[in-house]
């Protein structure tokens, strides 16, 4: 029997698409980015009332304002932060739950003194594959807290598709996508007792993460606040 065949004997059946997480996550870029728009435009126009009112109250003395070139920019600015911090607190909860989901019936790691290596291995073959259907295709470590996984063709790009002639937008989404793996890999590295930096880098197909380990001691049952979420590259 073919070894694919002897490990779906052992894998419990699927009662959801095995492609939903893929359709899931390229909607969920769209829908964040609408809702950090709107987010941002609320506070715009709150903010256009406020210098109104400061203006009247002035005696009608106009107050000087930004120009137009400025203030798109910050506004694209802005809108790539919040799309990004929004994103990573979506990663970093799913990768804290994921952990704790699938390593319940498995030997808990040690809070006290967890290894690294173990903990990323863990996340390489069990969380990979749980959200992906496959383990990460490289592993490698310098051995002092420094990791870096590869996926050669990580799943989610496969989705992505942009109309002829705007082929340079592709970049552009694929570089927002990868902030949610990114944050699910520090969410479920806290869990289990490690923090971690992560940093990314794509050449599409291809994804490389690079992991920056520290160990430290998290509340076991709750999830915590997001720490330190970096901007992804």
């Amino acid at each position: 029997m073919a070894p694919s065949a002897t490990i779906n004997l052992h894998r419990p059946p699927s009662q959801v698409d095995a492609h939903l997480n893929d359709y899931f996550l390229n909607e969920m870029i769209h829908s964040i980015s609408e809702s950090a728009s709107h987010a941002l435009q609320t506070s715009s126009d709150a903010k256009r009332a406020y210098q109104e009112r400061k203006r009247l109250q002035l005696g009608g003395t106009a107050v000087k304002e930004e120009e137009p070139a400025r203030i798109a920019k910050n506004q694209k600015n802005d809108l790539d932060e919040a799309h990004r911090i929004r994103m990573d607190a979506a990663g970093y909860k799913v990768g804290w739950s994921l952990a704790e989901r699938l390593s319940r019936d498995k030997p808990r790691f040690s809070k006290a003194t967890p290894d690294p290596l173990e903990v990323i291995k863990f996340i390489c073959k069990d969380i990979w594959t749980a959200m992906y259907n496959k383990q990460v295709d490289n592993l490698r470590t310098n051995h002092r807290g420094i990791y870096v996984i590869q996926d050669h063709s990580y799943r989610a790009f496969l989705r992505v598709s942009v109309p002829k002639g705007y082929e340079s937008e592709m970049d552009e989404i694929c570089r927002k996508m990868v902030i949610f793996p990114s944050a699910v890999i520090r969410g479920a590295l806290m869990n289990l007792g490690i923090q971690s930096i992560v940093s990314v880098e794509i050449a599409i197909p291809q994804c490389t993460f690079q992991i920056r380990t520290a160990i430290t001691s998290p509340n076991p049952n709750t999830p915590p606040g997001n720490p330190n979420p970096n901007k992804q590259n």
